[in-house]
């Protein structure tokens, strides 16, 4: 089957860029970017006595025109140390990152094009040739990426080496438990294609053998071409596909007339940029069994 892309990056929020001071502005040791950063930075620096605050707590779901408002800026400038995710997801802030100490979680990571499914459109998006920066929603991505933080903080702070080497242990172990999981609650599914309305669960699709049949993002204040619902409807309707899906905080316009010209119901997966990843991976196991079982 010919696969179906269509990306067109989403900001949930548009006015919260740069103006919503929610982010945590006191001097921590470590400033995570987003929560799945900090998820793995409270669980590696458990029992240090370290402290871990998120940057980006805005309820958004792609950062490409994300700005840093001055109290997030200044956050950056006190922080002892800046964890990022990588693969150019922070790319706006590599300004305010000049000078400062900074790990890069992704390092090591096959990474994908963020147009690697594209279907070749003339309006392409502008961002298509980027890398496609969610790895987190992998299980076996975030272990690489603990265990580069973990590297990263031992050598930051060697005399707590120790007990980040045992909770990396435990982090580990943990989400090779969740993988198991997903992939006894997803070895049996009547469908394995996704239609999804964000364009960021590739790497969870390729950790449980799921393929991404089509995906959409909607740009805020962009409608989508009616020729391009049009294909999505009949790729839904041609390979019986039960069920859609978006992302937990998406526009619902678009994915709402695709279910209601094909009767597929939507379901909303989640990108983890708020509740971690560990949450978001397991609820977008729980929710694909309940769509596609």
């Amino acid at each position: 089957m010919k696969k179906l892309r269509i990306a067109i990056c989403l900001l949930l929020f548009p006015l919260l860029t740069g103006c919503a001071d929610t982010s945590q502005t006191g001097s921590a040791d470590i400033l995570a970017t987003t929560g799945p950063v900090a998820e793995i930075a409270e669980a590696l620096t458990s029992g240090t006595g370290l402290t871990v605050d998120t940057l980006i707590t805005e309820s958004v779901s792609c950062l490409h025109d994300y700005s840093l408002s001055v109290q997030q800026m200044k956050a950056v400038q006190e922080s002892s140390l800046v964890m990022l995710s990588g693969c150019g997801l922070e790319e706006f802030m590599v300004d305010a990152l000049s000078g400062r100490d900074v790990i890069e979680l992704a390092d090591g990571i096959s990474v994908h094009e963020a147009d690697e499914h594209a279907h070749e459109e003339e309006h392409a998006h502008n961002h298509a040739h980027e890398l496609d920066p969610h790895v987190w929603l992998d299980p076996d991505n975030l272990a690489v990426m603990a265990h580069n933080a973990a590297a990263a903080l031992s050598a930051h702070w060697p005399e707590h080496a120790d007990t980040i080497a045992e909770n990396e242990t435990v982090f580990c172990a943990e989400l090779a438990v969740l993988k198991a999981y997903g992939e006894a609650q997803l070895t049996e599914l009547t469908c394995r294609e996704l239609v999804t309305f964000h364009d960021g669960f590739s790497y969870f699709a390729d950790a449980f053998d799921l393929t991404i049949a089509a995906s959409m993002e909607i740009e805020a204040g962009s409608e989508p071409a009616a020729r391009e619902l049009c294909e999505i409807v009949d790729l839904v309707r041609a390979h019986e596909i039960p069920a859609i899906f978006t992302e937990r905080n998406g526009a619902q316009d678009a994915v709402g007339i695709v279910s209601r010209e094909t009767g597929a119901p939507v379901f909303a997966l989640d990108m983890g940029m708020e509740s971690g990843a560990i949450a978001a991976i397991r609820h977008n196991i729980d929710t694909i069994r309940e769509a596609l079982g």
